[in-house]
């Protein structure tokens, strides 16, 4: 059976940009032309095609680049049906211990898509289904997503929900959004208090070893037994759930 060449480059541009991410992180357009053996047109070509369909993605300083369908992919194969399955007892555990709600969720298309749920078993208790009826930024998992995406899926995130607006604090620019992503960033987690305080959610990213994001672990819990102190040891519990996750993934 004859091969088919376009196929046969784009794979190979695929291979490439993937060995690159072990080194320099990018290659320039002459640079993929020289791997797969055609003239920088052609090369052109081929890239400009992948990336309108987000497999390969322009950075201002490293070139191109995996893009963000590929890192959906990544994260897919990460989650597998066995580990989800140990994922679901890290969760249990942590919600044994801690007796809160959990959402083990990941990013995909720019959108988030939860894996993995676990009910707190309070007697005064918020579902983790609760964050399935709000728009993206409009929970902490979502926000997490965001601040830990690559810049390529922010730019998809932003493709399929628009800034957040009302939805979160009223950011309804680029510069709001990415000072309010770079705090996420820097506080390693999300933190949202709902104005009646009935409500109190946390998430933090769940990421490999490389520091590249598989998901978000959020949690839900009453806000009028949920102290201050209490909160702290959530927050840390959370942290030391995450780093198991990414070793089961």
């Amino acid at each position: 059976m004859a091969e088919i060449q376009s196929i046969k480059r784009a794979l190979g541009v695929l291979d490439y940009l993937t060995m690159r991410e072990f080194s320099d992180g990018g290659a320039s357009l002459q640079e993929i032309a020289d791997h797969i053996g055609v003239n920088s047109p052609t090369a052109h070509n081929i890239v400009k095609t992948m990336s309108s369909c987000g497999y390969v993605a322009r950075h201002k300083s490293l070139g191109y680049t995996l893009g963000p369908r590929c890192r959906d992919i990544t994260r897919g194969s990460a989650f597998s049906e066995k580990a989800l399955l140990s994922a679901t007892v890290v969760m249990h555990t942590l919600s044994e211990k801690i007796g809160v709600s959990l959402v083990l969720a990941t990013l995909a298309g720019g959108r988030r898509y939860p894996l993995i749920r676990v009910e707190g078993h309070g007697v005064v208790r918020v579902s983790p289904s609760f964050d399935e009826r709000q728009p993206f930024f409009g929970v902490v998992t979502g926000r997490v997503l965001a601040a830990f995406a690559t810049p390529a899926e922010l730019e998809t995130i932003l493709d399929v929900n628009g800034l957040p607006g009302a939805k979160w604090d009223g950011i309804d620019t680029r510069e709001a959004l990415d000072a309010a992503l770079e705090s996420i960033r820097g506080e390693g987690l999300a933190e949202y208090h709902s104005e009646t305080a009935s409500v109190i959610a946390v998430a933090v990213p769940v990421l490999d070893t490389q520091e590249r994001l598989l998901g978000t672990l959020g949690m839900y819990s009453p806000g009028a037994r949920t102290t201050l102190d209490r909160l702290a040891v959530i927050k840390d519990e959370m942290k030391k759930a995450a780093a198991r996750l990414c070793q089961q993934a």
